[in-house]
């Protein structure tokens, strides 16, 4: 029976995850909630907490191992890949971000989990971090290439974002310094790219919970 709770829980929690149709194109088959303009603001705040505190009681069991085999395709340094799925469970929990969309937007900025990865125009990190935003006294640290200090400087770009916007869209547009179209060519296209790359983890996650309903 908790199983079966878990997984319903759970299925609800990852819709929430993913953004909403009006955001990304259908071929996507992204599940709708986070994002949808339709929502009003507060009553989407308030669906989200309640699903993140549901998600918070299932980390430990489901979404971290299933985050390590996530980013276990992108490199095989076991204990790197452990350090930033701890990293992306704990900061999802601490700032109420869904995991799956922070380690989406990890994957797209830095698909082959490098710390200490530069870009040309100066972002760090595995998650892209300009070097203004450094220093934040949530993370306890201003090195942009140390994996924590890294995600929960990303992570909290990323929420701020969200807070401000309306949709995950804008907030990921945002997120990529796309908010007039000047940063690349085809920038609008980021979100997009996200969440396709968020809808293996939402997979990775379903199936395990799947695996602890038969066990039950």
């Amino acid at each position: 029976m908790h199983a079966i709770v878990t997984t319903a829980l759970l299925t609800g929690v990852l819709g929430l995850m993913m953004g909403s149709s009006h955001d990304q194109p259908a071929r996507l088959g992204i599940s709708t909630g986070l994002a949808a303009a339709s929502i009003a603001p507060r009553a989407r705040a308030a669906t989200l907490i309640d699903s993140l505190r549901a998600e918070d009681a299932l980390q430990a069991t489901v979404l971290r191992p299933q985050l390590e085999v996530y980013f276990g395709r992108f490199n095989r340094d076991r204990v790197l890949v452990r350090r930033i799925s701890r990293a992306v469970v704990r900061e999802a929990r601490r700032q109420q971000v869904p995991p799956s969309l922070i380690a989406a937007v990890l994957i797209t900025e830095n698909t082959t989990l490098k710390p200490e990865a530069r870009s040309s125009v100066g972002a760090l990190g595995l998650m892209q971090v300009m070097p203004i935003h450094a220093g934040a006294a949530l993370c306890g640290s201003s090195d942009l290439l140390d994996v924590d200090s890294n995600i929960c400087h990303g992570t909290m770009i990323l929420a701020r974002n969200l807070r401000r916007t309306r949709t995950t869209t804008a907030a990921l547009l945002r997120y990529n310094g796309c908010v007039r179209g000047s940063n690349t060519p085809d920038c609008y296209r980021y979100p997009s790219k996200v969440l396709a790359r968020a809808g293996p983890v939402r997979q990775q996650i379903l199936a395990s919970t799947s695996a602890l309903e038969v066990d039950g």
